[in-house]
């Protein structure tokens, strides 16, 4: 079965400070199990959005975010609507959204032909599983949002999958060059489940039954973010085929729900040069009890990354 290769990566490379709101209503949780498994992530936006700005005429633009919602008064959800509705016609009424205000506009068919390389209905990348909830099925994963890289738009999903991914190459990072993971799925496989949410902690939803059957699946308590220490700690990944592995890290310091950590293991480092590209994601526990999430790097110190604790990510809506 032909496989299906990614190598771009929805974890973000830059260090960025984020501040959270408590969720009064977040359930108290006792223990989940930590994976590392790598997946691949793909959302259906449900819409058509524009990657790049695109000159119209001299004086006319559509610009990137911009998403496109009906032509000629008929409701378009992907891109191949897009090209069935203009076929064959002069003139066609596009009602499209920007800024949060919708607009109207009519266009000729060779200034449709322009906008049809540049506009996206779905994006894909890879990350890292974080957790799974054998009595409810849910799963977190990445640590933080899904941000669509050609437009820098958060999309609205209208449905969300992930899948089991292998990890064929690693490209090592090295100071100011972010490595990267490229991986593989076997085409035409089902998912294992779908997402639900997309927000800064990540993405969640539910996996489907026996999703994780050939995966040992050891539940360990969850810590509150009071008791992450300075210190030893693994970073649980996937950086060969399907294989997960601990690595050690060493948490260099702590701030509320966010810290700090530096890679340790000498056969991580010999390897991916510290982290990588679609690292994001990666469990970390330390004394036995999962703590956090792995969710940036440092591009100038590969071998640093920042993460956050793994009670504020599962509250789920900040």
């Amino acid at each position: 079965m032909k496989k299906t290769y990614r190598k771009w990566s929805l974890m973000p490379i830059l260090f960025i400070t984020l501040f959270f709101a408590s969720n009064p209503t977040f359930a108290e949780q006792t223990s989940v199990v930590p994976l590392g498994q790598s997946i691949q992530i793909d959302l259906q936006y449900g819409a058509v959005f524009l990657s790049h700005d695109v000159m119209l005429t001299d004086e006319e633009w559509l610009r990137a975010g911009d998403s496109i919602h009906q032509i000629n008064d008929q409701k378009i959800s992907n891109v191949e609507d897009v090209k069935t509705h203009v076929k064959d016609k002069e003139q066609i009424t596009i009602q499209y959204e920007h800024n949060k205000k919708m607009h109207t506009k009519e266009i000729t068919s060779e200034q449709t032909l322009k906008l049809l390389p540049f506009l996206r209905d779905a994006t894909e990348g890879i990350g890292t599983l974080t957790y799974f909830d054998p009595a409810t099925k849910e799963f977190g994963a990445l640590g933080h949002q899904i941000v669509d890289h050609a437009t820098g738009v958060t999309p609205k999903f209208s449905e969300g999958s992930i899948y089991l991914s292998s990890i064929e190459q690693i490209k090592k990072s090295i100071p100011g060059q972010p490595g990267y993971k490229i991986t593989s799925h076997e085409a035409n496989t089902s998912p294992i489940g779908g997402v639900d949410e997309n927000n800064v902690y990540g993405i969640f939803g539910k996996l489907e039954d026996n999703a994780l059957e050939n995966i040992p699946l050891q539940q360990v308590e969850i810590a509150d973010a009071e008791t992450i220490m300075s210190g030893e700690a693994i970073m649980r990944t996937s950086i060969d085929g399907e294989k997960v592995q601990d690595f050690s890290i060493n948490i260099s310091s702590v701030d509320g729900h966010l810290f700090q950590f530096t890679v340790t293991d000498k056969s991580l480092i010999e390897k991916t040069g510290g982290i990588l590209q679609g690292m994001s994601g990666s469990p970390i526990i330390q004394k036995d009890k999962l703590i956090g999430v792995v969710t940036h790097m440092y591009v100038d110190k590969p071998k640093n990354g920042a993460a956050l604790a793994i009670t504020e990510m599962m509250k789920k809506n900040p």
